[in-house]
């Protein structure tokens, strides 16, 4: 229900914690994979409300901790319902010491949903590199809230990222490779490329293990409360 994330695991949050979970975008590259042959069914869209009862009680998740929901697939696919995304946005409102981190291959699902003043929230995309995933930096910008966390993950990033005047809105990069066994890593110029960019307009980055840049470099949005 809910795992601890850390070093050489999603570094970049505390915890995941998956509602909502399953995906049918049907990615190669996606982690989950290996689960779905090991598991057979996995990645059918489940809701799981006993979830979120289970999370208002956990006792060891802590003011200030991070939360990534939907580690286990895409909560704002096209296939899922709106009451059930709903019903976990209102979940994060009775827990605002806390911070809870969205991340989406479908980024123009959250302008369906009234997003005003969920100021502890983060919300993400993720691109690749390859037509896909071309055009969800612009489509989260005018998706989401202006005052919102906005960010992007460049993971796995397969060809030469391309970005627009919407990269410069951002509030957070992440970049990172193909986590897979065997799966080639990608040239430091891509991450050269989007650090030099974020940089100049003052964008934090993190960059994961899993690419081998030979600098370590995690930092975290500036509007985040624990930096």
């Amino acid at each position: 229900m809910l795992n601890k994330q850390g070093p050489n695991k999603i570094d970049w949050t505390d915890w995941t914690w998956n509602p909502i979970s399953g995906c049918l975008h049907g990615c190669d590259y996606c982690y989950m994979n290996r689960m779905e042959k090991r598991f057979p069914g996995i990645m059918e869209p489940k809701f799981k409300p006993d979830y979120i009862k289970k999370f208002h009680n956990a006792k060891k998740v802590k003011s200030g901790d991070k939360i990534f929901v939907g580690s286990s697939g895409d909560m704002w696919g096209a296939w899922l319902e709106d009451y059930k995304i709903s019903t976990v946005l209102i979940a994060t409102l009775q827990h605002e010491d806390k911070t809870f981190q969205f991340l989406t291959k479908n980024p123009q699902r959250y302008y369906d949903f009234s997003l005003d003043g969920m100021d502890n929230c983060w919300f993400g995309t993720s691109e690749d590199g390859t037509f896909r995933t071309l055009e969800n930096h612009k489509i989260l910008i005018n998706s989401v809230p202006k005052k919102s966390i906005k960010f992007v993950s460049f993971e796995p990033l397969l060809e030469s990222p391309k970005i627009s005047s919407k990269f410069y809105e951002l509030d957070w990069i992440i970049i990172g490779a193909n986590s897979n066994k065997g799966a080639e890593k990608p040239p430091k110029q891509w991450a050269n490329f989007l650090i030099n960019e974020a940089k100049g307009a003052g964008i934090p980055v993190w960059v994961k293990d899993n690419y081998g840049y030979p600098e370590k470099l995690k930092e975290f949005p500036k509007k985040h409360s624990g930096n």
